[in-house]
């Protein structure tokens, strides 16, 4: 990743064993008009949301995506949101043709082997699909921070739980166990079971005023 110009290695004596990754800057968080909640009922999009039917949703992704990763590396990514083991952690499997999505996806969750043997054969999962969009014929395999004018398309069905982003290579696209599956998915399965749901970090404080 250092080699292809991926990863800058920064100074080893001020930062040993610490890389920069910079996306395109054209590729930051999510652009709103490209952005899709699709529930199975367009009230549950929430009302700053937009809203496309799953099964509409569905087939124009299944047509994008389409030989979008011909010629580079698939990863499957197994991890889990919380604990290993744990009754309130949640287990994601995600598909990227990024190497950067999985050294980061292995910094910001539980990733291992472990993951598989909780799973079992019968164990649920939340499937998540994540590529650049830049099949080997046009882009070599170290660009995949470098996506001009990323196109991200989210897919959170409840039901059908899952997502997919298209031509993002930033991170709180393309690390799909954050927004997608922690914020996103998790309020729809929170809501259905009984907890709460929250991708940042929760302060409790006592406040006394004098």
């Amino acid at each position: 990743m250092v080699s292809s110009g991926m990863l800058k290695r920064l100074n080893p004596e001020l930062r040993p064993n610490s890389f920069l990754a910079l996306s395109d800057p054209n590729d930051v968080a999510r652009t709103e008009d490209r952005t899709f909640i699709c529930s199975q009922r367009e009230e549950d999009a929430g009302p700053t949301n937009n809203w496309v039917d799953p099964g509409e949703m569905r087939a124009t992704l299944s047509k994008l995506f389409d030989g979008c990763m011909r010629g580079r590396t698939l990863y499957v990514v197994p991890f889990s949101m919380g604990p290993l083991g744990s009754h309130i952690a949640h287990i994601g499997i995600e598909l990227t043709d990024s190497p950067y999505v999985v050294v980061s996806m292995h910094v910001m969750t539980r990733m291992s082997k472990k993951v598989w043997e909780i799973l079992g054969k019968s164990g649920h999962f939340v499937p998540c699909v994540h590529s650049v969009g830049a099949a080997a014929r046009s882009r070599p395999e170290g660009c995949a921070l470098a996506v001009q004018q990323g196109t991200q398309i989210y897919r959170p069905l409840p039901g059908d739980q899952g997502n997919m982003v298209l031509r993002s290579g930033y991170g709180g696209n393309a690390l799909l166990g954050k927004k997608c599956f922690s914020l996103r998915i998790a309020s729809i399965m929170g809501r259905e079971q009984g907890w709460l749901a929250e991708h940042m970090l929760i302060l409790g404080c006592d406040i006394a005023f004098g």
